[in-house]
């Protein structure tokens, strides 16, 4: 048996470096990552999912779409929105005042979705 730790990394750069429909698998399954592994290991899930969920945010444009991707991920950004969030409340929004206004403005949409 894998801890799934070990593919956290991997699929962090999977999911901020694929296009298409790969992408947004990825960034589901990153999703099903934190959900699992946030409670054992939280400083190492923020440190290396918040770099893919600031690109995914900062990158997409009003239709959902990520330029060059060819495929709406706004799905699959939503799904991992909400799940650091679930996973780490406030502080989630806390670490996102300190990134440029239109992410944190993305961010704050796809948690009200939740809502």
């Amino acid at each position: 048996h894998l801890d799934n730790y070990l593919l956290l990394q991997p699929f962090c750069t999977k999911a901020q470096f694929l296009s298409g429909r790969a992408k947004q698998d990825m960034t589901e399954r990153l999703a099903d990552l934190v959900t699992e592994l946030h409670p054992r290991k939280p400083y190492a899930v923020e440190q290396k999912v918040l770099v893919v969920l600031w690109h995914l945010l900062g990158n997409m444009t009003n239709s959902g779409s990520l330029p060059g991707a060819g495929g709406n991920t706004r799905a699959a950004t939503a799904k991992l929105s909400k799940a650091l969030f679930a996973q780490m409340g406030q502080s989630l929004l806390a670490h996102a005042a300190a990134q440029p206004p239109h992410i944190k403005k993305s961010l704050e949409e796809f948690l009200e979705m939740a809502a």
